[in-house]
């Protein structure tokens, strides 16, 4: 890559012009520069891993190599305390998309075959990410795994996306792409069609058409891959499912994990980390190719946690070392998760941020950097989320939140170093310190007991916004 980036500089003159300094450090890259020339809005490259541990890649520590990803850090920012909104694939998938928590919206766990998604009564007002983006004349595509609704009607052509390719269940057979339920589901646009090829191959020569078609931009491209989440299958394993079956025991020929007995698991997710480490690497060339990685900002986060085993004794699938818990927990394991940003010239490269930050940070950093107004602080759209783009840019702080999780039961809230984690509401507290404890294994709730008690009350006050009202000019109404 590096070769390449160097043949790439010494061919492009606005390279010169750029390490000459004469690119004015404005708010926005859509300005005019120093020679009077309006610059193009940057193009925007959302990469999410699904299931990802957040010690699963080589640059957070993990066995399998992953060079391309690595690299991608090399030249960006890695942040260590970048958390998923959920623990789960739905939860996490919404509130990106909206820059909200994602209970506001009515998706609170991963969605069944029967769920409306962003189709629902609740989600019919939310604005999405690439509608906020086809204001400045984005185009918006939406390549992989969406997870937010399962039929047409919800796919993400009808949340602002211009083109989608790929699945909208949450776990597709990578080869015959039949999901659970015993469906094809593989699309373009709005219509199923039959395709050869291992999910995460496709999905990235799709992204890269989508690229090339666009390159004279700016374009919005969210590459939601279905890597590294069950059926567990590498490239050179044959189709699992087939039409007509459902896929819903976890042992046996309907096994929904794939056809690999337990010992055998972890060397395929190692396959398939690979695959997607690839396909990162073919990304950031094709981006060199066509001279654009000096204007695209890319962003790589996983949705959630790392599934550290499952039921039949599936065990040492993901590592989410040094963290406590897996998926669908509260504990740091299930939503402290693996992150870079990267844009050529100018995110400072070699940097690594511990400041605390979310999937809904998001779409407000994003809006800030095109110029696009924050709804009313408010309003019924108003914004959970903040913009990163200080952070990204220059290397600033972050003001201290109270930041908060719900799955199940099971709840959590953060500030600062502290994060109280309540498992039975009323019962059972229990209170760590991040900076000194990270593997949330010393309960301090016992000797801080008014630390205990204000963040608990922060959190009912949350639980009770959220699941139930919206905010808006000064007053609680119901939804």
């Amino acid at each position: 890559m590096e070769v390449r980036r160097l043949l790439s500089m010494l061919s492009n003159f606005k390279y010169f012009i750029l390490i000459a300094g004469c690119w004015l450090q404005l708010p926005s890259w859509s300005m005019v520069n120093a020679l009077g020339a309006k610059t193009q809005s940057p193009n925007i490259i959302l990469i999410l891993a699904d299931d990802l541990g957040y010690a699963d890649l080589s640059a957070y520590g993990g066995k399998v190599n992953t060079p391309n990803i690595d690299q991608l850090a090399k030249e960006g920012i890695r942040f260590t305390d970048f958390h998923s909104n959920g623990a789960n694939c739905s939860p996490t998938r919404a509130s990106l998309l909206t820059g909200r928590y994602q209970q506001r919206i009515g998706i609170v766990g991963a969605l069944g075959e029967n769920s409306l998604g962003l189709g629902a009564p609740e989600a019919k007002n939310e604005i999405t990410i690439a509608h906020y983006l086809n204001q400045k004349g984005y185009k918006s595509g939406f390549i992989g795994k969406w997870h937010l609704g399962y039929n047409k009607e919800q796919s993400p052509l009808n949340f602002g996306f211009d083109e989608f390719r790929g699945m909208l269940h949450g776990a597709v057979d990578y080869h015959s792409h039949v999901n659970t339920f015993g469906r094809l589901d593989w699309w373009h646009n709005d219509k199923l069609v039959r395709e050869e090829g291992y999910v995460t191959h496709l999905v990235t020569n799709h992204a890269m058409e989508f690229i090339e078609a666009n390159k004279n931009g700016p374009f919005f491209l969210l590459l939601s891959h279905l890597a590294i989440h069950f059926p567990w299958q590498s490239p050179e394993d044959e189709p699992h499912r087939v039409l007509g079956k459902r896929y819903r025991e976890v042992s046996g020929p309907l096994n929904r994990l794939g056809a690999h007995s337990p010992e055998k698991v972890g060397k395929v997710v190692e396959r398939m980390l690979e695959e997607l480490d690839k396909s990162v690497g073919a990304i950031m060339e094709k981006l060199l190719e066509m001279n654009l990685d000096e204007n695209t900002l890319v962003l790589f986060i996983s949705d959630n946690g790392g599934i550290t085993e499952y039921n039949g004794g599936y065990t040492e699938i993901s590592s989410n070392h040094p963290l406590r818990g897996a998926k669908h927990t509260v504990y740091e394991g299930g939503h402290r998760v693996p992150a870079i940003a990267h844009w050529q010239g100018r995110i400072e490269s070699g940097t690594v941020s511990h400041e605390t930050v979310m999937t809904m940070d998001i779409l407000p950093t994003l809006l800030k950097l095109v110029q696009i107004d924050a709804p009313d602080k408010n309003g019924r759209n108003s914004l959970d989320g903040i913009n990163l783009l200080p952070l990204l840019l220059n290397g600033k702080r972050l003001d201290s939140r109270h930041l908060f999780w719900q799955v199940g039961g099971s709840s959590a809230v953060r500030s600062g170093n502290w994060k109280l984690v309540v498992m039975d509401p009323g019962k059972s507290m229990e209170l760590y310190n991040l900076h000194e404890d990270i593997g949330e294994d010393k309960n301090l709730a016992i000797k801080h007991p008014t630390i205990v008690k204000d963040l608990f009350n922060q959190l009912q006050d949350w639980e009770k916004e959220v699941n139930q009202k919206y905010y808006q000019n000064g007053k609680y109404y119901k939804k």
